[in-house]
């Protein structure tokens, strides 16, 4: 009934009120699958708002205080279950997301054009490419079901490198995938070429921190849903936290997956004395201030290619982990990280920075200049 109900307001009503309602061609509206203020649709966001006053831009929050949050930071916000989002929705040109349609509605009008930027660049499989995934796409294919793949006008990937993976793995026409860079990547292009503003990005990060003569080494591993796994991570916190001598002059800067919070939580940071907790602070922001990124299964790893800088792959699980998530698009030894297997392996790398390799090609998955790049594209759509 439920189902019914959404398609008559969807094919029925929606589009009865866009016969009484005009488009406007400069309103543009984002939203974000995170359900928070945060991904590539807050960076373009943000672009807009600050630099284009041709476009009127909105942010779609899930959450009333969110929203009045980012209203008093200078920007327009609607809440997204009033009245107001509901006309926004219906007098957009073109909406802006990160995962699905609903990050800004459950349904949208035919003639609003649907960009979504995604939210990173994949290691392991997804889609059709994916045993994992493909169980709820024969689903909705069993079912008669319109998959979300097919609502999306646009698809925008890091690179042009990437566009046929993503074309192979959600069926997507060539025509529409651009690849023109990921927006949460153009702090870090801005924070490399910048003075000022590389200053401005180290000066908030070393007055809540203090460690500004340290080599800043940032350790952000993957949700993986395994106990097993989880526990391995704090049994090598603990052991890295032992070792690192204070001569090193090095601290960790840990951040957990957003679902791990609860584990990785103040009572366990408290008896580290060389590890800090840094799960509140902005991802890009660490990405920026970072001299070395140990990572392993996460889309992290393409956007700090981007510094030129070492890249750690702690792989301690990595067969567990193909067998409960999938293949992977890339190996390690192709993507050309250094490769820990074990704590003993890591801790090497972490005490002589110096042997660190860095022979992968920064540009090679990653593209500068993406948000006027984005938003030269838009104003074509818009032409």
């Amino acid at each position: 009934m439920k189902k019914f109900l959404l398609y008559l307001i969807e094919k029925i009503l929606f589009n009865f009120l866009c016969r009484l309602v005009p488009q406007k061609k400069d309103l543009l509206l984002f939203g974000s699958g995170f359900k928070r203020f945060s991904g590539n649709s807050k960076f373009l966001f943000e672009h807009y708002s600050n630099t284009n006053i041709e476009y009127e831009s909105y942010w779609i929050s899930e959450d009333k205080n969110e929203a009045r949050q980012i209203r008093e930071m200078g920007f327009k916000c609607s809440y997204k279950w009033n009245l107001k989002t509901v006309f926004l929705v219906l007098r957009a040109k073109v909406i802006i997301i990160s995962h699905n349609i609903k990050d800004v509605f459950p349904f949208i009008t035919r003639r609003t054009s649907v960009i979504n930027l995604w939210h990173g660049t994949p290691i392991k499989t997804i889609g059709f490419d994916s045993k994992k995934e493909r169980v709820w796409i024969d689903k909705y294919i069993q079912e008669k079901r319109v998959l979300p793949y097919e609502k999306w006008d646009y698809f925008i990937t890091a690179s042009e490198n990437l566009n046929d993976i993503f074309s192979k793995a959600m069926k997507l026409e060539e025509s529409k995938i651009k690849g023109l860079g990921l927006p949460r990547t153009q702090i870090i292009y801005n924070y490399l070429n910048d003075k000022k503003n590389q200053n401005e990005i180290d000066n908030r990060f070393d007055e809540v921190y203090k460690v500004d003569s340290k080599l800043k080494i940032l350790y952000t591993p993957t949700f993986r849903n395994d106990e097993t796994s989880t526990l391995k991570i704090k049994e090598t916190l603990l052991y890295i936290n032992q070792n690192i001598k204070k001569e090193n002059n090095a601290v960790l800067l840990f951040k957990p997956h957003p679902l791990d919070k609860e584990i990785f939580d103040m009572t366990f940071f408290n008896t580290l004395e060389n590890i800090i907790d840094v799960s509140s602070y902005d991802t890009q922001e660490l990405l920026c201030v970072s001299d070395v990124l140990i990572t392993d299964y996460s889309s992290i790893m393409f956007d700090f290619m981007i510094t030129d800088k070492p890249i750690i792959s702690y792989i301690f699980d990595l067969n567990n982990y193909i067998n409960q998530n999938g293949d992977l698009y890339f190996s390690f030894e192709r993507l050309k990280t250094n490769i820990a297997k074990n704590k003993e392996e890591l801790l090497g790398f972490i005490l002589n920075k110096n042997e660190l390799r860095n022979e992968y090609d920064p540009y090679e998955f990653n593209m500068m200049n993406s948000c006027e790049r984005i938003e030269s594209f838009i104003n074509e759509l818009n032409n």
